[in-house]
């Protein structure tokens, strides 16, 4: 059982309305969304603490990009919720997570709440 087993499997079933298919690609779990955009989920436990970074690729869509991660990149220290940030449409505009996200939370959490945010998007833009 690989690494992203677990996390593919949710994106797979629990957002199959969204999800199209799911790609370990070693280091990260690419995830194939209908609206042909992409995620990109990491994680490393090889650190002190879990880092974990998720990125929501639509360059090629309109322009934007969703990534929530937890690098404590002192740019971004001014984030209430630093080290946890999140780029919101461009990689430069970065503000608090657009949902809640605990210091200690699990990363199958974080997954779900990610693709729950992507879900709304795409709906909004009815893809």
């Amino acid at each position: 059982m690989g690494k992203f087993t677990d996390f593919a499997r949710i994106a797979e079933i629990e957002y199959s309305d969204i999800v199209i298919s799911c790609q370990d690609l070693g280091i990260k779990l690419r995830i194939y969304l209908t609206d042909k955009s992409f995620i990109d989920f990491f994680y490393t436990t090889k650190l002190k603490a879990t880092r974990f970074a998720i990125h929501w690729e639509r360059k090629h869509i309109d322009n934007t990009i969703y990534r929530i991660d937890n690098t404590p990149d002192k740019k971004w220290s001014k984030v209430v919720t630093f080290p946890t940030h999140f780029h919101k449409k461009t990689y430069d505009k970065v503000t608090v997570p657009p949902f809640k996200i605990t210091q200690d939370e699990k990363l199958a959490v974080i997954l779900r709440r990610f693709l729950q945010f992507a879900r709304s998007i795409i709906k909004i833009n009815g893809k």
